[in-house]
């Protein structure tokens, strides 16, 4: 997402760009194997049209959860592989106007922040019912690191404002902002997925 919010929210402008050629998903596939060590790590491949359509709920639109679509989603995936569990990395809010992964522009000489903000949720192979979840954050989630570190609420850092592209397909081509997410997108998998993956430890058998 290219975000360049106005003076008022109804003035802010959003675009989004494709950066395919950053290989995000095969970074959070990687990362997902790095902390599941000794476990079988695949990727569920579908399509675009699927994921637009596959597994949505009828929700009501004032009363939307985010959760439940993910959840259709899953049960949606998991006749094509069968899991012990199922790992979901997706697009997440943060506290502000910032959304999923993209760089934002604040008006008037303000700050421009690239950031990777993401959500983990862990389910189990068997239920689909949901068994772990949790932000993607590079820090502890602490009151003082929200107010020094992730005070957009996710992870985030802020650039000249000479960063910020002149058109939305600049991008992908564009190494600052390329390595700038995949690191902020290492760090916080690293640092959240090993406690949402660890297995329980097995009580030996007398």
């Amino acid at each position: 997402m290219v975000e360049k919010f106005g003076p008022l929210k109804f003035l802010d402008k959003y675009t989004r760009t494709s950066v395919a050629a950053w290989a995000l998903d095969d970074l959070v596939v990687s990362r997902v194997r790095a902390a599941a060590p000794g476990s079988s790590v695949r990727r569920i491949p579908y399509t675009r049209e699927e994921l637009r359509s596959g597994g949505h709920q009828k929700q009501n639109p004032f009363f939307y959860r985010a959760a439940a679509d993910v959840k259709g989603f899953v049960q949606f995936l998991a006749p094509k592989i069968r899991c012990d569990r199922y790992v979901v990395v997706h697009r997440h809010g943060g506290t502000q106007r910032e959304y999923g992964i993209g760089i934002s522009q604040y008006p008037y000489g303000g700050p421009v922040h690239l950031f990777a903000m993401m959500f983990i949720r862990v389910y189990d192979g068997q239920t689909l019912e949901l068994t772990k979840e949790a932000p993607a954050l590079m820090t502890d989630d602490t009151y003082i690191e929200r107010m020094t570190h992730n005070f957009l609420g996710g992870p985030s850092t802020q650039l000249d404002r000479a960063m910020f592209p002149e058109k939305p397909a600049d991008v992908v081509n564009n190494p600052v902002l390329r390595e700038g997410v995949r690191t902020m997108l290492t760090k916080s998998l690293d640092k959240t997925l090993p406690s949402l993956l660890q297995q329980p430890a097995q009580t030996p058998s007398r």
